[in-house]
C-alpha cells in the first residue's frame, strides 16, 4: 500500500503541462479571421484524459496550456480552437496549429 501512495503523486506530476518560452508566445483563438494569412502546420489536441476529474475552469486552463505547448513543439505561433472561447464547455480540446507572419 505505501508504494501506491508514492506512485500517485508521480502520476499526477506526469500529467502536468510545463510551458516554455516558445509556448508562452503562442496565441490561442477561436476567430478564423486571425489565422487566415497563416500557414497550417498541423493538428494539435489539448486533451489530457483528466478532464472528468478537473473542474471546468481548471480543465480549460490545462487544455489551453497543452495546446500552446504542442503548437510550439511543431513550430506554430497560433492555434484555432474552441477552447479559446470563454463559454467553452469541454466538448472538444482539438485545435489546428498555424505559423503566422509577424
Amino acid at each position: 500500500m505505501p508504494r501506491v501512495l508514492f506512485v500517485l503523486p508521480l502520476l499526477a506530476l506526469a500529467a502536468c503541462a510545463i510551458p516554455s518560452s516558445r509556448s508562452n508566445i503562442v496565441v490561442v483563438t477561436d476567430n478564423k479571421a486571425v489565422v487566415e494569412p497563416c500557414k497550417k502546420v498541423g493538428d494539435v489536441d489539448g486533451g489530457s484524459g483528466l478532464g472528468g476529474v478537473l473542474l471546468l475552469d481548471q480543465a480549460r486552463d490545462s487544455a489551453l496550456a497543452r495546446l500552446k505547448i504542442r503548437t510550439a513543439e511543431i513550430g506554430g505561433t497560433h492555434v484555432l480552437s474552441p477552447v479559446a472561447a470563454l463559454n467553452w464547455k469541454g466538448a472538444s480540446t482539438a485545435g489546428i496549429a498555424y505559423s503566422c507572419p509577424n
